[in-house]
């Protein structure tokens, strides 16, 4: 902010400097020795609009954002836009005082009365004050006394809203905040019945039904968290609490954002301040909301109680396939499905963010809890932990989060990736080969490949080694457990078949000379070069393709898109990732669909189909899109 000279003022002369009376956010560009003067009302606002108007808005953050940030987004410390500075253009007092000098003056003979009037006032304000104060202090106490008193700690409550609200059923219930603020704090007496969640939960709904409240209540938290004198000494760290709430759930305004993120930062950059620690949880969950947005579902009572006595740490389980105990990792109130995805990822080995990007978690509802959708649903990676769980406690639905792998494209690094991944994506493929899923069967009339029924009583005789060594257990009503059921519907091979060959193979495989994970790392190779490995299978309808006849089966897997036929599950239609042109959802009241555009630049058309899943169809072509893209121009 650039410093009006007066009349016959030279830039060298040295003016009296701010008052530094314990006041540590009175500076203007990171500039506190020298001086400056109170700048009048016309040279920092160019309008007398309510706040937010466009006029402040295109002034404020059209370089305030560029000039603070790094490549990260994160604010530099150059001292600029300190609350201060924020309130002399933006509270209510100083826009209320600009537009009554305004309108006051109409002419020449008016403003030469405003400015005797204004000097007066000076000389009174100057020199009225007390006797054992120096002429420099009497001096500074006018000048930035006032202004500062508005953004420091006060124990009296609000008698109108500090921003110029837009009616005044938002200025009386900023006021009503503000005294929430303060029985919260323990710095005004609570009267029975209203409780501390009752604080809480009004100044949430506030915010939530009127959003013009969110800057004020962020403003209204960090004046009272400023020079915090009160006598209760938990008042400030309480009212650091309650900031950590808004932070989690509210985006502040493009105004207010450099002010706001500048603020935390000075508190967040010097571990000596008593309240470092808490600031920097503010600051980060501040920039996850401006970023992702903030949490959608209102907080359960549980977890404010949990905030507020600053227990921000859950533990939570997340189930792998194969795992009877899960995984347990730490979430805050902002963490993201991102991140706990990137945590259970390097508990697993998998340090290459590429093939992190292979991995989802999934939210498994109990049967039943939601009528007509699906129990299994996919979690977006912008979604916050917190609020899927704190949404089934609300309806109070039994929800279990899983860690599946989606995508299949990189190589199995069994020498890099840890036990419980190579046990993981053992279980989801042998799940998957048991169902069916994974077996082509061949045309009608065609003989079966012997190479597949071989690679069936391979894997039988793996599966068995695994489970157990005792080979006399091994009984023909026992043998056909270990196969799908389609190789016996199809009559692939039968039950004797299936004995016989297991019996022959499990005397080549030596538990004494291999481990239980030698055996499953010997399926995943067998399974690896079955053309359905590592699919995901989605039911359909197509009416558009009439070699696939209505029902069929959707697989997505590294070769590309595949139309199954739903009762043989033999391949109609394949196309590789390179003739998927693009891909469409249409949503309707009742039917979802998905249009996929397929061919090449001579010949091309359309398939649509309905499905329930387009949104996760469209997700995982679009993931191997996205490696197959990496990887080319890598080579390239």
């Amino acid at each position: 902010m650039r410093r009006i000279l007066s009349r016959g003022e030279s830039k060298d002369q040295k003016q009296d400097g701010p008052p530094r009376g314990g006041w540590i956010y009175g500076s203007f560009n990171g500039n506190s020795d020298e001086g400056m003067k109170t700048l009048q009302r016309k040279h920092m606002i160019t309008r007398t609009a309510s706040f937010g108007s466009p006029m402040m808005t295109r002034r404020r953050t059209s370089s305030c954002t560029k000039d603070l940030t790094d490549a990260h987004g994160h604010m530099s410390s150059t001292g600029k836009f300190s609350m201060l500075e924020f309130s002399m253009m933006y509270y209510r007092q100083n826009i209320d005082r600009y537009e009554a000098l305004q309108s006051s003056t109409h002419g020449l003979q008016d403003s030469i009365k405003l400015i005797e009037t204004l000097k007066l006032s000076t000389i009174k304000k100057r020199f009225l004050t007390r006797d054992n104060e120096t002429p420099k202090q009497k001096k500074e106490s006018w000048s930035w006394k006032e202004q500062a008193e508005a953004v420091k700690w006060s124990s009296v409550p609000l008698e109108k809203s500090l921003l110029k609200l837009p009616t005044d059923e938002m200025d009386k219930e900023a006021v009503e905040c503000f005294s929430s603020i303060l029985m919260f704090m323990g710095d005004l007496p609570m009267p029975e019945p209203i409780t501390e969640l009752d604080c809480v939960f009004r100044i949430l709904k506030a915010c939530h039904q009127q959003p013009e409240l969110k800057d004020e209540i962020y403003c209204q938290l960090t004046k009272q968290t400023t020079n915090n004198k009160s006598s209760n000494s938990n008042s400030c760290s309480r009212g650091w609490r309650l900031l950590t709430l808004l932070c989690c759930w509210f985006v502040c305004s493009d105004i207010l954002k450099p002010f706001l993120l500048t603020y935390l930062q000075q508190n967040a950059a010097d571990p000596s301040r008593t309240y470092y620690t808490i600031a920097s949880t503010c600051l980060l969950a501040l920039r996850k909301t401006l970023k992702h947005g903030g949490r959608r579902n209102v907080p359960t009572s549980d977890e404010i109680t949990a905030i507020m006595e600053g227990k921000l740490s859950k533990r939570q389980t997340v189930y792998l396939p194969g795992s009877q105990s899960g995984m347990t990792v730490n979430i805050t109130p902002y963490t993201l499905v991102k991140e706990t995805l990137e945590e259970i990822c390097t508990k697993l080995g998998i340090i290459s963010q590429a093939e992190m990007e292979e991995y989802a978690m999934f939210a498994l509802y109990e049967k039943g809890a939601q009528p007509g959708a699906d129990n299994c649903i996919r979690l977006k990676k912008e979604e916050y932990i917190m609020d899927i769980i704190t949404q089934m406690r609300l309806h109070q639905i039994s929800c279990t989060l899983l860690f599946e792998r989606i995508c299949w494209y990189y190589p199995l690094h069994y020498d890099v990736i840890s036990y419980d991944c190579t046990n993981m994506m053992y279980h989801q493929a042998i799940q998957l080969y048991l169902d069916g899923w994974l077996i082509a069967l061949p045309p009608s009339g065609s003989k079966v490949p012997h190479k597949l029924t071989e690679d069936i009583i391979q894997i039988a005789s793996l599966m068995w080694r695994i489970g157990t060594n005792d080979d006399e257990a091994l009984h023909l009503d026992v043998c056909v457990e270990f196969v799908p059921d389609l190789v016996l519907t199809y009559k692939i091979l039968s039950p004797t078949q299936i004995f016989d060959g297991m019996a022959k193979c499990l005397k080549h495989l030596d538990p004494m000379t291999s481990t239980e994970l030698d055996f499953k790392i010997d399926v995943l190779d067998i399974l690896r070069r079955w053309p359905m490995f590592g699919a995901s299978f989605y039911k359909a309808k197509c009416q558009t393709e009439p070699k696939l006849g209505g029902k069929c089966i959707l697989a997505v897997n590294r070769a590309g898109v595949h139309f199954l036929d739903s009762d043989s599950q033999k391949c109609v239609l394949s196309y590789p990732f390179t003739e998927v042109i693009s891909t469409r959802k249409i949503l309707t009241d009742t039917i979802e669909k998905l249009d996929f555009k397929v061919g090449n630049n001579r010949i091309q058309k359309i398939i649509q189909i309905e499905t329930n899943q387009a949104g996760d169809i469209v997700h995982i072509i679009g993931q191997y899109i996205k490696v197959l893209n990496s990887c080319a121009k890598l080579s390239s």
